[in-house]
């Protein structure tokens, strides 16, 4: 009879403890979230995550190091040194370069990845990507042009003077004869 017993109840009872305070953060910000504690040091500010909100209507150009996750509306560009991540229901309308790209929402211009474009199951993309690597799930929509190179993104280096010294062309003297030309 203890283990029903109408003490246990009274007694359990006695020690309610309110409910623990849960965060409001959206369910794309708890899926991409890095498990286990953050560990940010001086030398690896690299791995930190910026989260521009569903909420967020923004018009503008976006550069830096670090990895971004956008979940609302933005027009204009990226240049980011890192990881770039499109939500479901996020729309972009500019062109974008990083890292490594994945996209859920839908964007419209020109994706450059050094690493990897990945176009999940709900992406929907118009335009142009440039990358050695993609991915592209059942259900992604792709309208554009593909441009696959094993080539890094980055500018090449110049030549210097000395690696690369121009040839002399040969030179073409003109001919003293009249030009001739037939009619038919």
């Amino acid at each position: 009879m203890a283990l029903f017993g109408k003490k246990e109840t009274e007694e359990k009872s006695a020690e309610v403890k309110p409910p623990p305070v849960k965060k409001d953060i959206p369910m794309e910000q708890k899926k991409a979230a890095p498990k286990g504690p953050p560990s940010v040091t001086a030398k690896d500010t690299s791995n930190d995550t910026t989260y521009l909100g569903k909420n967020l209507k923004i018009n503008g150009n976006v550069s830096g190091e670090g990895n971004l996750i956008i979940l609302g509306t933005f027009d204009g560009d990226f240049d980011l040194n890192g990881q770039l991540k499109v939500a479901q229901g996020a729309v972009i309308k500019g062109n974008i370069r990083a890292t490594g790209v994945s996209i859920n929402g839908k964007v419209d211009g020109t994706i450059e990845a050094s690493e990897k474009i990945l176009l999940d199951t709900t992406a929907s993309m118009k335009g142009r990507l440039v990358t050695p690597k993609i991915s592209i799930q059942d259900g992604a929509v792709f309208d554009g042009e593909l441009q696959m190179s094993q080539k890094s993104l980055q500018a090449p280096k110049t030549a210097t003077f000395e690696t690369k010294q121009p040839s002399k062309a040969p030179t073409i003297q003109p001919s003293k004869a009249p030009a001739v030309s037939e009619l038919q």
